[in-house]
């Protein structure tokens, strides 16, 4: 697995939940009453928010997610179960919720270090495709990150970038590409393309979108660049990737066609 997208580094990933999760409560506790009703996506509160964090680390360690059984589920399907969880979480009490966060989150920091990397590195299936528990942690520190920025943007707070969970999410970016993308490319599509990175240091993602062949150092046609942050919020539906490329947040080069097609079924959620 030396040159493969789902190589990673365990330690790694556990620290990104650890860290992600204290940037979250590090936010969140210093809100004021109103910023937790106020909506951030719609039909989402901050209190929505905060519940779906709390309620995921929840499912994941009571094994709610086994209920789901081993068909990869789609993603309107997997919104909906997350409204249904949400819900019972979202009215408590503000310190509830706060509670809530740091104690399924530090459970599931510890969960997540026992398997051995080799362990955790194994595909199995389950709602979210044929994908190892390693892949599952790093979904969480991605969608996590991406509820924050979320956050920021609504209530107009300061960026900190989110640094030390970044390079995680990046790096979940591309592995989610190929379990969530890959499979809406229309059929007739052609071209090659490389996806990656101006300031994460991780290789560049390469796909062709005729046989849907992905993998790290394939020939390619087109490149599309940006700043990690800037191209998870746009795999993860929130800025429209020609908004990004105007503001110059995105760049492509080469075959521009290839890369059109592909921008427009990215999504990782």
């Amino acid at each position: 697995m030396k040159d493969s997208i789902f190589n990673f580094d365990k330690h790694e990933a556990v620290d990104a939940v650890r860290a992600q999760r204290a940037r979250t409560i590090g936010l969140l506790e210093d809100l004021t009453e109103a910023q937790w009703e106020t909506e951030i996506v719609p039909g989402w509160r901050t209190r929505e928010v905060a519940a779906h964090l709390v309620s995921t680390d929840e499912a994941s360690l009571t094994g709610k997610f086994l209920l789901w059984g081993v068909r990869q589920k789609p993603i309107p399907e997997i919104e909906q179960w997350n409204e249904r969880q949400v819900a019972k979480w979202a009215d408590r009490p503000i310190p509830t919720l706060l509670h809530g966060l740091e104690k399924w989150g530090r459970r599931f920091a510890r969960v997540a270090s026992v398997p051995p990397r080799r362990v955790a590195s194994l595909s199995f299936p389950n709602g979210f495709g044929r994908v190892s528990l390693l892949w599952l942690v790093m979904l969480r520190v991605y969608d996590e990150w991406v509820h924050m920025e979320d956050v920021r943007r609504a209530l107009s707070l300061a960026d900190d970038d989110g640094i030390d969970a970044l390079p995680v999410a990046a790096k979940f970016l591309l592995a989610g590409i190929p379990i969530q993308t890959l499979s809406e490319i229309p059929s007739g599509a052609a071209g090659t393309l490389a996806i990656g990175f101006v300031d994460v240091d991780t290789p560049a993602l390469s796909v062709d979108l005729g046989t849907r062949r992905f993998g790290i150092g394939l020939p390619a046609d087109a490149q599309v660049k940006g700043p990690a942050a800037s191209l998870i919020m746009v795999a993860a539906g929130r800025d429209p990737w020609r908004e990004a490329e105007a503001t110059g947040h995105l760049r492509i080069s080469g075959d521009r066609k290839a890369a059109e097609t592909f921008l427009d079924v990215l999504r990782v959620v």
